[in-house]
């Protein structure tokens, strides 16, 4: 057994520790790789200013499933904070149907808003094809739950973009996630966004909790930043100048606090790339609270308050079987809320 274990520590040792990293490896096309430098490393300065600061995440759960429809309550909140205070807030409930309808002889998803007080998205552009390449999985036909995961997304990027309208001159806006567009007729939502921010000169960002991107030999980027031994907070920029359309981004990586252990993928969008080291050291200002040092607080916020609790759903369910009264016998048989993963889980 030890010389199993020997070549398990043999072969991650070989894999980490002497792999020589020469720049980010992007998948798709548009990306001019800069080769890692140490002189790409700078300070993250502490400063104080007057700017405010607005984070905005979303949550989705799904109440109802079969094999053609489904339903999901949606949530999406947002803050503005001014001096790591929060200033003011809003949410909005709403929910999303999903059923498969035939057109030309092909399976769609169409989808349907419902807003509890005012819809968000609009209709327009959330009838999708099941073998749309942004939410099929694999070469296999989309499962028709992902269509939620589009209907939260759309939805932050509009509720960005009606919050900078409220937001004052080099005042910044923080999206959870990627600057990409991932998902088919994003792109029309994040222009809007981007043309409202230049109009009332606001700063738009993005910042990933995690990031899928490797370096050219395979490795993490945290492992390759990490060997040049930087000390204190730092951000590393330029890592690509980006000419994919469908990315109108700059990015660089963030340590926002000296003794976080944690690093993120942050970006800008490009036409403000000049403003990149402003917008990283205000941020920093609002990653100091030790429930997780390093992140910004506005986005713990934002995520906590989105997020909706199995309690919630469970609530949710009881009183849809009880809207549907005697006919909900019948409706629960066609439903496959409970899988097999969810009772093997339950078993173990």
């Amino acid at each position: 057994m030890d010389d199993i274990y020997n070549k398990i520590t043999e072969l991650v040792k070989n894999n980490i520790l002497d792999v020589d990293d020469n720049f980010v490896k992007f998948s798709d096309s548009g990306y001019d790789t800069v080769k890692f430098d140490k002189n790409n490393f700078s300070n993250i300065e502490n400063i104080k200013s007057d700017n405010k600061i607005a984070f905005i995440d979303g949550g989705s759960s799904e109440i109802l499933k079969s094999s053609n429809f489904s339903l999901n309550l949606i949530r999406i909140y947002y803050a503005v904070y001014f001096k790591n205070k929060r200033i003011k807030s809003g949410k909005n409930d709403f929910y999303s149907f999903t059923c498969a309808k035939n057109v030309n002889n092909e399976i769609y998803f169409d989808t349907e808003i419902i807003g509890i007080k005012n819809n968000i998205i609009s209709k327009e552009g959330l009838l999708l094809s099941s073998l749309d390449e942004t939410i099929k999985q694999g070469i296999t036909r989309a499962n028709i739950s992902n269509m939620a995961n589009l209907v939260r997304r759309f939805s932050e990027i509009k509720t960005a973009a009606k919050v900078v309208e409220s937001l004052d001159e080099n005042d910044i806006i923080v999206l959870d996630g990627s600057l990409q567009c991932t998902f088919t007729n994003e792109k029309k939502y994040l222009e809007e966004l981007y043309e409202n921010a230049l109009r009332n000169k606001v700063i738009v960002c993005g910042l990933s909790k995690t990031t899928a991107l490797m370096t050219d030999k395979g490795n993490s980027i945290t492992s390759a930043l990490n060997k040049f031994n930087f000390d204190g907070k730092w951000a590393y920029h330029p890592v690509a100048d980006i000419k994919n359309e469908n990315h109108q981004a700059d990015i660089a990586f963030v340590k926002f606090h000296e003794k976080s252990k944690y690093m993120f993928r942050f970006e800008i969008f490009r036409k403000q790339k000049e403003r990149i080291k402003d917008a990283i050291n205000l941020i920093s200002g609002n990653c100091k609270d030790p429930v997780f040092i390093g992140y910004p607080y506005g986005l713990i916020e934002a995520d906590r308050s989105a997020r909706i609790s199995n309690n919630e759903k469970e609530m949710m369910l009881t009183f849809f079987s009880i809207k549907f009264g005697k006919e909900w016998e019948k409706i629960k048989d066609s439903l496959s809320s409970v899988d097999a993963h969810e009772i093997l889980d339950s078993i173990g």
